[in-house]
């Protein structure tokens, strides 16, 4: 009887780990030099989808936004007819970059940057440099700025500054050409990408804030397997 218990046992050892490696996510991608792959590689080809409501941002009541900024901000939430000017085809910088219907991340290890290409709005791309350049002195106000990354781990950083008034970085709230961003990508999985976003822009708020969100398999936003971008027409009808 012993026997057969033990038996049993270890059959049913077998076929649970058998069923959690089947279930188990996938590994995140990596260089051959380890460095995690935040895009597509030769074996899992892909885009990260976004659907409406990604989200991971606090209300405005929790954001430190000045009373000038607030008021903005609170307009322009209030009317239906305003929309951001990603909408009038204008580019956006960190979280308004990831918007529907999705964006894909490419490392270009020779030439030492990181690419983020947009499928909405203007059918953009964000340029990270990876060699290790400082901001220029002489930044021309931009709106995408001047980003630079580096690894801390497998968390890709980036640190953007030189940015232009003319966009809605974050929902509705404003920003100045004085906006310090600091984003932070990672891939714990194949499946799951983590965002984290700190704005510092004493024009605007009365200290740095931070917003967050992810996309995992559980989400409406997702990784599609072998999906691949596609063509985007962004026309403004005014």
């Amino acid at each position: 009887m012993k026997h057969v218990i033990g038996a049993g046992l270890i059959v049913l050892a077998f076929f649970g780990a058998s069923l959690f490696a089947q279930n188990a996510p996938l590994a995140t991608p990596r260089f051959p030099d380890g460095r995690v792959n935040l895009g597509a590689d030769a074996e899992h080809k892909g885009y990260w989808e976004v659907r409406p409501g990604l989200g991971g941002f606090p209300p405005a009541a929790d954001v430190p936004l000045q009373l000038w900024a607030r008021a903005l901000a609170e307009f322009r939430s209030s009317k239906s007819d305003l929309y951001s000017p990603l909408v009038r085809c204008k580019p956006a910088t960190g979280p308004g970059f990831f918007n529907p219907p999705g964006f894909e991340i490419v490392d270009v290890p020779n030439e030492k940057k990181v690419f983020i290409l947009d499928i909405a709005g203007p059918h953009s791309w964000r340029v990270i440099y990876m060699d290790g350049r400082p901001h220029p002195s002489d930044l021309r106000r931009t709106y995408f700025g001047h980003s630079i990354g580096r690894w801390d781990g497998d968390t890709l950083v980036i640190d953007t500054v030189g940015l232009n008034e003319k966009q809605w970085i974050v929902g509705a709230y404003p920003s100045s050409e004085h906006a310090h961003l600091i984003e932070r990508l990672s891939r714990p999985n194949l499946k799951t990408l983590s965002y984290e976003m700190t704005l510092d822009d004493p024009e605007v708020y009365t200290g740095p804030w931070t917003a967050r969100w992810t996309i995992t398999e559980a989400t409406p936003s997702k990784w599609i397997e072998g999906g691949e971008m596609f063509e985007y027409i962004c026309q403004d009808s005014r």
